[in-house]
């Protein structure tokens, strides 16, 4: 009986182990100023994340930085547990914090532009109950239109 059951254990297992779900697809789809100070100015980065699994994905924790014209600009993190549903879009706000110096030397190189290269890196934790859990890496490159409150970091035109 009990070598029955180790039997059964470890074909479950590894049946389960074999189940990782494909990464989502993830997209920075906006990007706002909320706060500037004399240190630091806070932004809210809007993800839009596509499940291409044929089931939902619980999506525990993003974390990422943030690269703007090859400067790094920020690190963030999701602050709460969402559902995908399958082969569906789903939207993750995240707040980054970026040093003034940080924020300085990517605004440096802005006059004349109207977009902004990004490059988005880090991973997604995608939920089940301890070790059902699974961190995937993620990476996403692309151009933000410079609008909005990013007008903000364009340099004063001299008069």
């Amino acid at each position: 009986m009990r070598f029955n059951m180790t039997v059964l254990l470890g074909i479950v297992l590894a049946a389960c182990s074999t189940i990782r779900p494909e990464p989502p697809q993830v997209q920075l789809s906006a990007l706002e100023i909320t706060d500037v100070s004399l240190s630091h100015a806070n932004f809210l980065a809007t993800l839009e994340l596509y499940n291409p699994n044929e089931f939902d994905l619980e999506i525990k924790r993003i974390a990422f930085t943030l690269i703007l014209n090859d400067v790094r600009i920020a690190n963030g993190m999701s602050a709460k547990t969402f559902s995908i549903p399958a082969q569906a879009n789903g939207m993750a706000e995240v707040r980054l914090t970026s040093s003034f110096l940080d924020l300085f030397q990517f605004t440096s190189n802005l006059r004349g532009r109207d977009r902004v290269d990004f490059h988005l890196v880090g991973e997604v934790r995608i939920g089940g109950p301890g070790l059902l859990g699974t961190t995937i890496p993620i990476e996403r490159l692309g151009t933000l239109p410079l609008s909005g409150s990013l007008n903000q970091l364009l340099p004063a035109n001299p008069q």
